[in-house]
């Protein structure tokens, strides 16, 4: 005599339950990034020197990388690429301007410590010192976002 096997089916109710759960965490995921504030990221660029007010030919510049962070903190790298200086590392925290979300201070530098957030462009613009107002050669003083 044979004897009939039954197999439950319980397999296939579960594995929707799985698939779902994998859709939540995704979304969350999704959720979490969102929450991410725009201006966080990474950014670099050639600036003049710290002495010069635009390029000079005789004058390579300054490479500049700036990490702005979720916590509202950053990392500063600036070298001279003319070799004269050590390169400059510098961690610290960001003001936002009350009156105006897209200007930035970096707290703990002293020179070209000003920003202009430009989010459409994906770009930080460096303003001048205690004014706040652009660089006459404002295209000298950009640091692109990095993708």
């Amino acid at each position: 005599m044979k004897r009939v096997i039954l197999i439950p089916l319980m397999m296939t109710s579960v594995l929707p339950g799985c698939q779902d759960q994998t859709q939540v965490s995704s979304k969350e995921a999704i959720q979490a990034k969102a929450h991410i504030p725009q201006w966080v990221g990474d950014y670099q660029g050639t600036t003049p020197c710290m002495g010069c007010l635009s390029r000079c030919e005789d004058c390579p510049g300054m490479a500049v990388s700036l990490s702005l962070h979720e916590d509202q903190t950053y990392t500063l790298y600036r070298e001279s690429m003319s070799g004269n200086n050590e390169v400059e590392t510098i961690q610290g925290h960001l003001h936002f301007d009350s009156k105006d979300a897209n200007k930035v201070e970096l707290l703990q530098v002293t020179k070209r410590n000003l920003l202009f957030i430009d989010l459409e462009s994906q770009v930080l613009e460096i303003r001048e010192d205690q004014t706040g107002k652009r660089y006459q050669m404002q295209s000298d003083f950009i640091l692109a976002r990095e993708v």
